[in-house]
């Protein structure tokens, strides 16, 4: 079955982040908070969110979503109402990430880490090679589990990885750092979408099967 054609083009929607969010030393669940709570914002949600609400946009529990909250309280990066506080936004530096990154079933630290791949992108070819260290360091991550979060952006096609290595001044050849192309968001949330519609067909095709079974299986 092919995907029906969304009703939207996602790629329009992005909010947008300062630069320096990478200096507040934010851990990934407080980052993904921030991230979705500035995406409310910047869409004009007219409901106050609750702890249960933000606990399940970001996939968490309600007492990491409660830590998360009073750490960027701390911060001075949200108000008691969970009101973003970005001044540097206008005027400022900044980088954009697309509304959907809530909604492909990603975790907060594969969140976090696809946002710094954002950050670092250039906007003209898309592209950015960040060290693992790097980011790691960025996203308060060790490096393995930064690999980890690079490859379910991969599977998720939301990024591509190229190997890269170069040549030093003694001829000796060496690997680089993986170059990352940010790939379309349009492309990553049709596949996921496709994903769902799949796992959904096999579901009811299970189902139709098992009811055949007991059917079969019943006394006349």
């Amino acid at each position: 079955m092919s995907l029906p054609v969304m009703k939207r083009d996602v790629s329009r929607y992005r909010f947008t982040l300062p630069n320096d969010i990478w200096t507040r030393t934010l851990k990934p669940p407080a980052f993904a908070v921030l991230a979705y709570l500035q995406y409310r914002h910047c869409r004009k949600f007219s409901s106050v969110i609750t702890l249960e609400e933000l606990a399940e946009g970001i996939r968490m529990s309600i007492e990491t979503a409660k830590a998360c909250v009073e750490t960027l309280i701390n911060h001075k990066l949200l108000t008691v109402d969970l009101v973003p506080i970005l001044p540097n936004i206008k005027g400022g530096k900044f980088f954009t990430v697309p509304d959907e990154v809530f909604y492909l079933g990603l975790g907060h630290g594969t969140i976090t880490v696809y946002a710094y791949l954002l950050y670092c992108e250039n906007r003209r070819t898309h592209q950015c090679h960040p060290s693992c260290r790097t980011i790691a360091a960025a996203v308060h991550l060790s490096a393995a589990t930064v690999m980890k979060h690079i490859t379910k952006l991969e599977d998720q096609r939301l990024i591509a990885v190229e190997n890269t290595n170069y040549i030093d001044d003694h001829g000796m050849k060496w690997n680089g750092n993986n170059l990352y192309t940010i790939l379309p968001i349009q492309q990553a949330a049709d596949a996921f979408y496709q994903r769902q519609i799949d796992k959904l067909e096999l579901a009811t095709e299970r189902q139709r099967v098992a009811n055949l079974l007991r059917e079969r299986e019943s006394p006349a």
